[in-house]
């Protein structure tokens, strides 16, 4: 098996193998109980958890190939799950790249999941507040299983097919149990209609949106963590389907609306840039969506660390403002320390500028903000305000809290921003259990 693994170069597929062997797969799935767990799933063995962990080489070079393979065959297959799945995340390859990643990083560390549970359960929220339900986990590991068999052929000998098998069932569990848990927490189950009933530009291409429920038994809306997302749906007729979005919450828990920031991405027809923020932005106000019930683990820890170090790029702002008006909302001056570092491209995009300065002035010095032109220059000597982009390790000490173990630093913007920020905070010895993160589409920081 291991010299068969190594000395795998480029696949030669037997398509009489593939169909049996996916067939073969396609019958074990009728044994599934009522639990949607297949009856014949046993707990990994040693000698399991050796074949799968023997395989992260081969997925590190041919997982993407291996994603893409069952995500064309599954939606193809499976038209109805193109109401879950992200359009743009397909197009763009994010999503098989994201799945690739994760698969890879399970088969990696397969003898302690440990390292993952962080990330199962990001991505878990993302699947209960898009509707994923048990029955779903059935169809990806027929598909799944498919596209091993057809990427990789007969170097996907019975042996492994066993073992991920047994592999693929106990992680699925996992994320199932995880996810009846947040299904049952949640405020409720589904999607509800919410109507648009406030539209403020926050710049050119940055709105907020006011959403009530519009069936009124839901008031009082059960409060959520600020730094949270809630999950808006929209029917887009060019591709004949529900497309989901996922949008921090941008402002402190009330009891009667959310508030969503937005950002407007050009977009012509279904150009999966923009495709549904440049809808959102064209919508009047009496205008209705769906949406999911919030959750998201950017959230504060009980209790609330005496220092918090607030970073954000673009409109990555929005779960950070969230933060910020919770724990300065009732008076800035007796709440923890805040270190408000904003990221932007010029002066016309610095959102929520007198909003944040209104807490600074009234905070007695425990609210301090710092923010970042990329494409101009601030007036010489306006206060907090500099040119450049955000670089962790040229900033000065005072504003990250560096004396103090317990800090917590909550990260939100673009990729490479997160990456960068996380690696400087990094290599100034923080630690990073105390680095939170809130991406915004498919793949992981």
């Amino acid at each position: 098996m291991r010299f068969a693994l190594r000395a795998l170069t480029r696949p030669s597929v037997s398509r009489i193998a593939v169909s049996s062997r996916a067939l073969a797969f396609k019958n074990n799935m009728a044994t599934v109980s009522s639990s949607f767990i297949p009856a014949d799933v046993v707990p990994l063995t040693d000698a399991h958890k050796a074949a799968v962990a023997a395989t992260a080489p081969v997925l590190a070079e041919y997982g993407l190939q291996i994603t893409s393979e069952m995500y064309k065959t599954m939606l193809a297959n499976n038209p109805q799950l193109k109401n879950i799945f992200s359009h743009t995340a397909q197009t763009s390859g994010a999503q098989p790249k994201a799945l690739a990643g994760s698969v890879y990083a399970y088969a990696a560390n397969i003898n302690d999941l440990t390292p993952l549970l962080p990330t199962v359960i990001r991505i878990a929220e993302k699947h209960a507040v898009l509707g994923v339900k048990a029955e779903h986990y059935g169809v990806v590991a027929e598909n799944l299983m498919a596209a091993i068999t057809t990427v990789l052929g007969d170097a996907f000998t019975p042996e492994l097919q066993e073992a991920w098998y047994h592999a693929y069932w106990q992680l699925a569990k996992i994320f199932i149990d995880v996810e009846a848990e947040m299904y049952a927490k949640g405020a409720w189950v589904g999607w509800k209609d919410f109507e648009v009933t406030k539209h403020v530009d926050e710049s050119g291409t940055i709105a907020s949106f006011s959403l009530i429920p519009k069936d009124k038994s839901m008031l009082p809306l059960k409060p959520y963590k600020p730094g949270q997302f809630v999950t808006l749906r929209v029917w887009v007729d060019e591709l004949g389907c529900f497309q989901n979005r996922h949008y921090s919450l941008s402002d402190s828990p009330s009891p009667d609306h959310y508030r969503i920031t937005v950002k407007r991405e050009d977009a012509a027809g279904v150009n999966p840039e923009g495709l549904l923020s440049t809808r959102l932005h064209g919508l009047p106000v009496g205008s209705t969506v769906q949406a999911s019930f919030p959750t998201g683990s950017f959230v504060l820890p009980e209790p609330v660390p005496e220092n918090l170090v607030l970073l954000s790029a673009g409109v990555g702002i929005t779960p950070n403002l969230a933060i910020l008006n919770t724990v300065a909302a009732k008076d800035p001056a007796t709440g923890p320390n805040v270190s408000w570092i904003q990221g932007t491209r010029t002066a016309a995009e610095h959102v929520f500028k007198n909003h944040v300065a209104d807490f600074v002035a009234r905070s007695n010095g425990k609210i301090t903000s710092n923010t970042f032109y990329s494409r101009e220059t601030p007036a010489e000597g306006a206060e907090g305000l500099h040119a450049g982009h955000i670089k962790v390790a040229e900033l000065d000490p005072s504003l990250l809290a560096l004396q103090d173990p317990k800090t917590h630093y909550y990260v939100c913007g673009p990729d490479s921003f997160m990456k960068d920020v996380r690696k400087g905070l990094e290599d100034l010895g923080v630690d990073d259990k105390r680095i939170v993160f809130e991406a915004f589409h498919a793949g992981e920081v």
